[in-house]
């Protein structure tokens, strides 16, 4: 843990720069000091740093602040619980972890000055200073300090606040210890140290409870609509309703998949391809909505906790205050109870949480949501996985708005599931396919090899019986029917094909001359495949990591992390990777694990394809497990079955190849495949 470790840049600017993902969460994530001297501080900006939070308590960081005495409301009141429950250890509910009080801004204040974490002062004008009789407190500047003393420095234009740290144009200037600029760093550090004392001229800088006592402090209170009401009308307001960010600029698509949502009476499905924006699309269709609308209550539900954390900072970033709603009922039931009750009554016009599909079908989110008495908005992200049978019975009608997203709306050989989503959604309003998307510049074009591996001897023998097993229900799935013992069949013969031992010999042989120039390689497995693959890339010292839902989420983000810098050249995942995480540094996969199911290889082609620095086309590799090439019994009963199957699996092919930049060659190396078959009809040939 270091600064050093950090690719510090001597100027972060709004045009070209993230504040705080690019430099704050970092520098914090790194520290074990935290010096702070600005004009405006809200909780609501301490709660973007949320993730450099985490691993600064963990070193037991210590961040002092000074600011002005500007304070929201709610804030100061935070503020004054924290050193109250400090001083007199009188409130038990702050006795847990920080994760607990992390999706609240105000706990998270509070907790950090309970446990000693944050300690803040007030500077003000001194008396002395006659020249300005009405001067404020308005420098910005920090220091960050790590456990060898190593310092990094910044001054510049931003607040700690939302606006100062995401909403606004900003820069700051960065200066650090081991270089030639260490005099300037020393400098600020000295000027801090003073400020904190009492030590600089022109200023009186006190404890936070004696300027409560002195009545030193400036209330401003922000309501829903952005009224603010202040003894003296500050320079800053925080927005508390959501809006479009001042530094997102909509694609024509974007604002075109919006209005279909609009004319359609606010109901719909968007098949957007993966990489083209959907989180930012419905955030600000929701903006637009509230402007219609008045109020908004919006309950936002994904397949996994890792989107609704990407949904959350995408939604704080829009001007929402949202309640993450997963794991422990105990850290957001009361929250979104009392705000809902809030939202009924009109004493508040705007609520947003965020929701694992899970909870949102279980039995306590239901009874909260049975309360709604104003319009509701339910957004449905990756909006198949709703049409399962348990879940699509739990779409409740409190949702007078409703929009799915997916790039694969249709939910496989569930013709009763897509139906009932269509039924409850809406059709599809508006479609942005891939190769749009890859015409239009947004997502990178591809080359695609397919690589055909023949089954063992062993492996064919089961695959012969699993496929005349399969033979006996085929009609079911010709009909679109389906049946236990049929998707059981299917996926074991399914986990055959992954498995099968040639895979690793042929991915051995296509790695043998790319060792030295492999990096940003993605290698997806089959279940019980990823320690030989593991091993096999260890073998020729590749710098690799697996990526599973085994790792904790901290270390599924740092090994991303690592990916994205070069200093792992490889990950190995299942489908952790197939919906949800961004890996745009991608620049070759490996696809050891095919699926004939839409959802999962368009979804996993997808995430290959988004674009980054430097990244001009994207290479995937397809190693297709398939009979020997000699097996032509077409007299046999399981033949039909057989043939029905390779021509989905060409379809598969066929989706790749054909926006592929080298599609007639990718096609070439199927032909036989297809020929064997009698098939050649579905790659398009007559």
């Amino acid at each position: 843990m270091s600064l050093r470790d950090i690719s510090l840049k001597y100027e972060y600017r709004s045009d070209a720069a993230d504040l705080v993902k690019d430099f704050y969460t970092p520098c914090l994530r790194n520290a074990t000091h935290y010096w702070r001297a600005v004009g405006y501080f809200t909780s609501n900006g301490l709660a973007l740093n949320v993730k450099g939070l985490s691993s600064f308590i963990q070193h037991g960081g210590q961040m002092n602040l000074v600011t002005g005495p500007k304070l929201m409301s709610d804030d100061i009141e935070a503020i004054r619980r924290g050193y109250d429950a400090k001083e007199q250890n009188i409130d038990s509910s702050l006795n847990c972890d920080f994760e607990k009080v992390s999706h609240d801004r105000l706990m998270l204040l509070t907790w950090l000055i309970t446990h000693g974490y944050l300690d803040i002062k007030i500077a003000c004008p001194s008396d002395s200073n006659t020249t300005y009789p009405h001067a404020i407190y308005h420098e910005k500047t920090g220091v960050f300090l790590d456990e060898d003393n190593n310092a990094v420095a910044f001054s510049g234009s931003s607040n700690e606040t939302v606006g100062g740290l995401l909403n606004n144009f900003e820069s700051i200037d960065v200066h650090w210890s081991w270089n030639d600029t260490q005099e300037r760093v020393q400098q600020k550090a000295d000027n801090f140290t003073r400020l904190w004392d009492n030590n600089t001229d022109k200023l009186q800088v006190i404890n936070f409870l004696n300027a409560v006592v002195e009545d030193l402090l400036v209330h401003q209170t922000v309501y829903e609509t952005g009224q603010v009401e202040t003894a003296d009308k500050p320079e800053i307001i925080e927005q508390t309703v959501p809006y479009l960010p001042k530094d997102i600029a909509l694609r024509k698509y974007q604002s075109e998949a919006i209005d279909a949502w609009f004319e359609n009476g606010y109901r719909g499905l968007w098949e957007m391809a993966t990489g083209t924006g959907k989180t930012i699309t419905a955030l600000s269709a929701l903006a637009k909505l509230r402007e219609e609308n008045g109020h908004l209550f919006v309950l936002i539900a994904c397949p996994y906790q890792h989107l609704v954390d990407q949904w959350y900072e995408e939604a704080v970033r829009f001007g929402f205050e949202p309640i993450r709603a997963y794991k422990n009922s105990s850290t957001w039931v009361n929250r979104l109870n009392t705000a809902l009750v809030r939202y009924n009554y009109g004493v508040r016009d705007v609520v947003c949480t965020i929701t694992t599909q899970t909870t949102f079908i279980a039995e306590t989110m239901q009874k909260l949501l049975s309360k709604l008495k104003r319009g509701a908005v339910l957004i449905a992200d990756e909006v198949h996985h709703l049409g399962a049978e348990r879940s699509r019975k739990r779409l409740t009608d409190v949702f007078n708005y409703r929009l799915g997203l997916s790039a694969t709306p249709n939910r496989w050989f569930d013709a009763s599931g897509t139906t009932a989503l269509k039924t409850y959604f809406g059709d599809t309003v508006y479609e942005f396919s891939l190769d749009k998307a890859i015409e239009k510049g947004y997502l990178c074009p591809y080359y695609y090899h397919p690589h055909l591996v023949e089954l063992t001897d062993e492996e064919f023998e089961a695959y012969e019986r699993l496929t005349e097993r399969i033979s006996k229900l085929y009609h079911q799935i010709e009909s679109g029917e389906t049946s236990e013992a049929l998707e059981r069949l299917l996926i074991k013969r399914a986990t055959l094909l992954n498995r099968a031992e040639n895979k690793l010999t042929k991915l051995a042989e296509l790695l043998t001359d790319k060792i030295d120039s492999l990096h940003h390689t993605l290698f997806y497995c089959a279940p019980g495949r990823i320690a030989l693959v593991l091993e096999l890339l260890t073998t020729l010292r590749l710098r690799v990591a697996k990526f599973t839902a085994e790792e904790s989420a901290a270390e599924r983000q740092e090994r991303l992390k690592m990916f994205a810098s070069g200093h792992l050249q490889a990950l190995v995942a299942m489908k952790c990777l197939d919906e949800g995480v961004d890996v745009p540094s991608t620049r070759t996969a490996y696809i050891l694990a095919s699926s004939s199911n839409p959802k999962e290889f368009i979804q996993r082609r997808g995430r290959i394809l988004r674009q980054s620095l430097g990244k001009e086309h994207a290479e995937i590799h397809d190693l297709i497990a398939v009979p020997p090439t000699d097996y032509r019994q077409y007299a046999t009963t399981t033949f039909r079955t057989e043939q029905k199957i390779i021509e989905r699996e060409l379809k598969r092919f066929n989706e790749f190849a054909g926006m592929a930049l080298n599609k007639f060659e990718a096609r070439d190396k199927i032909w036989q495949l297809a020929k064997n078959y009698n098939l050649l009809s579905a790659l398009g040939v007559s």
